[in-house]
């Protein structure tokens, strides 16, 4: 696929109008596969500053990109219609996506028996969520999910999943601190779970270079921590983009009458993110890992030409600073630390 076909389309909700945007040729090389131009743009129409709910504030969706489906004339209709069913029937548009473009690439191999499986192939968007959602037809197949689907035609590689929970669109080759999130993310492949694309790749709230790994496994359970609270608080995970834990200290102080400040939220986001993994290692669930293409084959052009992802050494920082042990299994100390009784 190359990005978005060189069309995208401007949707303004304000003023009740849409139209096609053209993106240069040489923007599609330079920047990351389908998400880079989607960032680039983003970053080039948003303000550092601009206020997150008004409607300066870009979203820019990459959905179609997955499915190789373009997202101009009517493919942007059969997205948006695809979006639609997708929320109407209660069928997650992440996982839909990859797993539709799952199946397309098992049938670009001739695994899958169904021809019309064709990345690029708009019309079949529709037919498979909702099929998927009565879980009828290929939809029985799809909605088991890209695992289920990839090991029963005998390509278990072509599912793009971490702990059976597809990845988004956000290829971790290109953020490294990003590939660590989804590596360590207790439910799965979660791009939300400490989000490092938001430094990585959106310079928000700064920028941080996205190719090295100095720091980040640091940096990155201070953010994981921060998004416990956040979930914690049942709030929307955007109100991170423009308030910290100081703006949570003293929102809770505020509507709860108790003394909140930043170590106590960062001691409760810990908490909350060590109370989890001793739930994961009792349901059996241990080993921590990415899918093995995203960390065995590098990109062969773009900015992130060649490269691949240095799990394991930030993986065994990352659970150093975490106080677990080399499995990733928390310590007594850090459990007694945090208050925590649990029998391992």
């Amino acid at each position: 696929m190359l990005g978005m076909f060189n069309k995208a389309t401007e949707v303004d909700l304000t003023n009740i109008f849409a139209e096609p945007i053209h993106i240069e040729y040489d923007l599609l090389k330079k920047y990351l596969g389908s998400n880079g131009p989607g960032a680039k743009l983003f970053t080039d129409r948003v303000k550092p500053d601009v206020n997150p709910l008004s409607p300066e504030n870009t979203l820019v969706f990459t959905i179609g990109t997955v499915t190789g489906v373009a997202i101009s004339t009517s493919g942007r209709i059969k997205i948006t219609q695809a979006n639609y069913w997708c929320n109407r029937l209660g069928v997650d548009t992440i996982s839909m996506g990859v797993t539709i473009s799952c199946a397309m690439e098992l049938q670009e191999k001739w695994l899958l028996p169904y021809n019309n499986f064709k990345f690029g192939n708009e019309d079949i968007l529709i037919d498979a969520v909702k099929k998927t959602a009565f879980v009828e037809g290929i939809g029985s197949e799809l909605a088991g999910g890209s695992k289920i689907l990839a090991e029963k035609y005998g390509d278990p590689q072509t599912a793009i999943h971490e702990k059976e929970l597809e990845i988004p669109a956000y290829d971790p080759r290109g953020a490294f601190g990003h590939a660590l999130g989804y590596a360590t993310s207790n439910r799965g492949g979660y791009q939300l779970t400490g989000y490092m694309a938001a430094m990585e790749l959106f310079s928000a709230p700064k920028r941080i270079p996205r190719f090295t790994q100095t720091g980040k496994p640091d940096l990155f359970a201070l953010k994981q921590n921060q998004s416990a609270v956040e979930d914690g608080r049942i709030c929307c995970k955007f109100l991170g983009y423009a308030a910290g834990l100081g703006f949570h200290a003293r929102f809770l102080t505020a509507i709860t009458g108790l003394e909140f400040n930043v170590a106590t939220l960062t001691k409760i986001g810990e908490r909350s993110y060590n109370l989890e993994r001793p739930f994961n290692i009792a349901a059996g669930v241990i080993d921590y890992t990415l899918p093995e293409r995203v960390i065995n084959e590098p990109f062969k052009e773009g900015i992130s030409k060649d490269s691949v992802i240095p799990k394991k050494g930030m993986l065994s920082q990352y659970y150093f600073v975490r106080g677990w042990d080399e499995r990733g299994v928390p310590g007594k100390h850090k459990l007694d630390e945090l208050e925590i009784d649990w029998k391992q």
